[in-house]
């Protein structure tokens, strides 16, 4: 019974942290399916690696910015 409880929440995390990591990094130009694999490994962890990825990003894109002006 143990067992199938582990079973049932990896699964569900599965289901709910890879879209969420992939939906995450092709809002910034990154590839869903690549990142949808990353959130299917490592399901918690893949969501913030995904948003520092993309305020990373958004950091350098400003700071271009502000240098062209």
């Amino acid at each position: 019974m143990f067992v199938l409880r582990l079973v049932l929440i990896f699964t569900v995390s599965l289901l709910v942290f890879a879209p969420i990591t992939g939906y995450i990094a092709y809002n910034y130009g990154r590839s869903f399916w690549r990142w949808f694999a990353f959130g299917m490994v490592v399901p918690f962890f893949s969501v913030f690696v995904a948003l520092f990825v993309a305020m990373r990003q958004r950091a350098a894109e400003e700071k271009a910015e502000g240098r062209r002006r």
